[in-house]
């Protein structure tokens, strides 16, 4: 009589393998969670970028195009104002310069927290996620505006909270004729 082996598997290695593959399952989940919330914390920042640059080159360039007479709302006296009103040129001829109606710069709309350009009455959005904006002048260079900008986003992954911030500066020099 010859006993063949037996060519199954016992109880303890279909356990061991199924522990070990229980392992390797729980390794590449997680490797995948990191990596999805890397991503979204990482597309959060370059919207927060991108959101205060476009605001922040709008301002600079009407700015730049500003006359120095025109600006109100930011005394030289080096303190932050959170909004500010200026006039660009609108024609220029052989005779002269017309200038457009007031613009103005502030934060407002939906909770407080967008860019606003009012004219004529119309706003316009430039940014949103806006959590700061200051325009600030001095004594030494009255014509000299120092602008900042600054924006945050709250990105929601899962049970925790991922915060983007940023805060651009700039500076812009007006017209003095």
């Amino acid at each position: 009589m010859t006993l063949e082996k037996n060519k199954g598997l016992t109880l303890i290695e279909i356990t061991i393998v199924a522990f070990l593959f229980s392992i390797i399952l729980v390794s590449v989940f997680s490797a995948l969670g990191v990596a999805r919330t890397s991503w979204k914390s990482g597309a959060s920042q370059i919207t927060v970028q991108q959101e205060a640059r476009r605001g922040l080159n709008q301002m600079t360039k009407e700015l730049r195009q500003a006359r120095l007479a025109t600006i109100a709302g930011v005394p030289t006296d080096g303190a932050g104002y959170p909004s500010i009103t200026f006039q660009i040129p609108d024609t220029i001829t052989a005779s002269g310069t017309t200038w457009s109606s007031n613009i103005q710069y502030s934060i407002g709309g939906l909770n407080n927290t967008q860019l606003i350009k009012t004219q004529d009455g119309n706003q316009r959005i430039l940014a949103n996620n806006v959590s700061l904006l200051t325009f600030t002048r001095n004594v030494a260079e009255p014509d000299v505006i120092d602008i900042s900008i600054g924006v945050q986003k709250d990105t929601f992954s899962g049970f925790t909270a991922t915060q983007s911030n940023i805060t651009l500066n700039s500076k812009a020099k007006v017209r003095i004729d």
